[in-house]
């Protein structure tokens, strides 16, 4: 059998569903979910294994949240200059916001890139075309899909054209490798996943999680610290009477369970940050 290989970046505007496609590629949590920008601060590698390719998705951290950064630009192509393939991905719903960056981003881009319309299931086909013809540059793409990635909707066709278009060499990573990440830090990402949920706009980008002990036996027992940066972020992680840190830990537990498909133990401590 002739084995294919290749790297595949995810970029879009925040919140256009980025990590969902992954989760829904890979039928299970990979890459956290929020409705706040800026979610994946960690640059991630999952690794699919469809057929005879072996496809590594790059989730990108959020690409267009700086729209007046000098350094914009050069960050944005840094991130996506080790791939084969670009994909594009835009929320149907929402209003086609940096589209002037994204024709930037493209045009540099000289590899095959994908346009991406997500949650095509909320609209009706006119709406569509009326949103694509915003796209003034649709040409400079070398497909188009249409799909909704919470609902799985032809994400099989998507996989099939980049099967189809990655090069042929061995493969990059082991066959049961899923991502380049460290459970530990997968669960710290978790955890953080439910601080985004629980806690107001600023707090969780002001915060470090650390998966300070994993221990499996019958079940998984979990110790992590959460880093906050002043003690009035602290106070608002534990909540009155606690409340706030047992929210947060009660869906973190749960969401740990469903992905090790084993029960959790979660004990969370939060500290001050040294100077």
């Amino acid at each position: 059998m002739t084995k294919k290989c290749g790297y595949v970046a995810i970029s879009g505007p925040t919140n256009s569903g980025k990590s969902t496609l992954v989760n829904a590629i890979f039928d299970k949590k990979i890459s956290i979910v929020s409705h706040k920008v800026q979610t994946t601060l960690k640059s991630l590698d999952a690794v699919k294994n469809y057929n005879d390719t072996q496809i590594v998705f790059i989730d990108t951290p959020g690409f267009y949240q700086k729209k007046n950064d000098a350094n914009y630009f050069k960050d944005v192509l840094a991130s996506i200059d080790r791939s084969d393939l670009l994909l594009v991905i835009l929320d149907v719903t929402s209003k086609f916001y940096y589209l002037d960056q994204i024709e930037k981003i493209i045009n540099k881009y000289k590899k095959k890139k994908f346009l991406i319309i997500n949650k095509i299931d909320l609209v009706d086909n006119d709406y569509i075309l009326k949103k694509i013809s915003e796209i003034k540059f649709i040409e400079s793409f070398d497909a188009i899909f249409y799909l909704s990635a919470l609902k799985k909707k032809n994400i099989k066709k998507l996989l099939d054209k980049i099967s189809d278009l990655l090069p042929v060499q061995e493969w990059i990573y082991k066959k049961n490798n899923t991502t380049n990440i460290s459970k530990e830090i997968f669960l710290a990402e978790i955890t953080r996943e439910s601080i985004l949920k629980y806690l107001n706009q600023e707090i969780p980008y002001q915060i470090s999680i650390v998966t300070d002990k994993l221990v499996k036996s019958q079940s998984y027992t979990i110790h992590q610290k959460i880093i906050a940066s002043t003690l009035s972020h602290k106070k608002i992680i534990l909540g009155k009477d606690g409340r706030s840190i047992k929210a947060i830990g009660t869906y973190a537990r749960n969401e740990m369970e469903k992905v090790l498909k084993c029960k959790c133990n979660l004990f969370l401590t939060v500290v001050l940050k040294k100077n």
